[in-house]
Parts: C-alpha cells; structure tokens; sequence
C-alpha cells in the first residue's frame, strides 16, 4: 500500500525531499550559519545567506555556492530590527517564492555576571537571541500558512530546556531559555497549518571561524566536560538542521535536540 505524502510536500526527487526549497538562514555569512547554507544547499536546497555586515563574505558564499550549481541569494539585512527582518522575508518571497523552511543561528554570546552586565548590554543580549528569532517567526509565518507547510528551526544552547545557568552568562541562558519556551508554544500554535517548529540547542562547537571559548573554572579544556571527548562541529548541527527541515521530520514538533556529545546530560 502506498503512502499519502504529507501535504504540500515537494514532488519525490532527492533522497532527503530538501530539493527545490526555499531555506532561510539568520546569520548565515560564516560560522555555524555558513556550514548550515553549504550543508543545505548541497541537498538541492535554493538558500538565503543573511548577514547584518560582513557583506564580502556573504558575497563571497553566494558566489562558492552558485559556482557548484545551487540557487543562492544575498540579503543584508539586521534581524534584530523588525523593519529589516521585514526586508528580509520579502526579498526572498520576491525572488524564490516562498520561504519553506526557516534556520534562526543569530545570538550574541557573551561573559559577565549579572552585577556587571549594564541595561545595554542585556537589552543587546534579548535582541540577538530572543527579538531575532521573534521577528522571522512572526514575518514567516503567513507564508507558510498559505502552502500549509513550513520547518522553523531555532537555535537554543545546552541546558536551555531545563532553564540551568552557568556563571557569568545568565543573560544569555535566560534569552535561550525563553528561546526554547517560545519555539514550544509556536510549535501548538502552528501544528494544524503544518509548521514544525523545533530547537536545536549545541555544546561547544570549534571549528575554523568558531573559536573555542576560554575553558570553565575547574577544566582544562571545554572537552573535559564533553562525554564523547572532542568539541562539536558546525558540520555536526548542520546534519541536525537537515533532519529537522527534511520531510521526514514531519510528525516531530516542539523537541529540543541536544547536538552536545552528552554534555550536559
């Protein structure tokens, strides 16, 4: 007996069902949203690089990526203001048609305990991690009403969904905490228009353009706390966000995967 395919899934082509979508990631330039676009776009997905500056290298992406075959646009835009996230939305919509599945990388992290984490430097905090992925949901989401189809995938952090803390960052868990607390409410919100809407939440990743944090009190090296014993790899999230954005997570909403090498558990 056949299988109904989900609906407004793309005609079969491609083993994992990416080809031919539109995927939109926040911070896409270099790092973690860099290896995501290559990752994605190499499964025949049409992407979006984003940055708020560092346009040569979003240039220089678009252009790698077009060079190999994939459909690549280009788009500036600071998604911490509603205005240019708005732009942002309706630049792809212009250009691909659609945005289908929506990647959110764009967080500022930072080290200072909360006695000397001045009001700037908290509201800085909220609006990269929180106001961001806030501001492409809600921009995404009647688009992805009208084809009664869409994947967000938002990036949370190590513990967010137990709401833990670590010294000298708590602006930063708080903001991933409400991270993985808004991704779950919009995961009910959104079910019956066939949005998906999950967390991924990554240990220490270290890789070329992510260097490794200073180590925590206590360790020598942030492996020392990472079971599998290395640090992850924006390769290693980048699987992750293809599962969550593929066809065959369709009956998966409002987790939180831990892509940590049990780090935390």
């Amino acid at each position: 007996m056949s299988q109904a395919s989900e609906p407004g899934a793309p005609p079969p082509g491609g083993c994992d069902g990416l080809a031919g979508r539109v995927v939109l990631v926040t911070g896409s330039s270099r790092g973690l949203g860099a290896e995501l676009v290559r990752v994605l776009a190499s499964l025949g997905a049409r992407v979006v690089i984003n940055c708020r500056s560092g346009l040569d290298a979003a240039e220089c992406l678009g252009a790698e990526l077009r060079g190999k075959g994939a459909e690549a646009l280009v788009c500036r835009a600071d998604v911490t203001d509603f205005a240019q996230a708005g732009v942002l939305v309706d630049e792809t919509a212009r250009a691909f048609g659609s945005v289908d599945v929506l990647v959110n990388t764009v967080g500022t992290f930072g080290w200072h305990p909360v006695a000397e984490t001045d009001p700037a430097e908290w509201r800085r905090m909220m609006a990269s991690n929180l106001d961001s992925v806030y501001h492409m949901c809600r921009l995404s989401l009647p688009i992805m009403r009208q084809k009664h189809w869409g994947r967000i995938v938002n990036m949370g952090a190590v513990g967010a969904e137990r709401a833990s803390g670590e010294p000298k960052i708590a602006a930063y868990s708080a903001a991933k905490a409400a991270v993985v607390a808004f991704s779950k409410a919009l995961a009910l919100e959104e079910a019956r228009y066939g949005i998906t809407v999950n967390v991924i939440s990554p240990g220490v990743l270290v890789d070329d353009a992510l260097p490794a944090p200073p180590p925590p009190p206590g360790s020598a090296t942030w492996t020392d706390r990472v079971p599998v014993g290395r640090a992850g790899s924006a390769a290693d999230v980048a699987r992750a966000v293809a599962f969550f954005a593929s066809p065959a997570a369709g009956f998966l909403t409002g987790q939180v995967l831990a892509v940590a090498g049990g780090w935390h558990l």
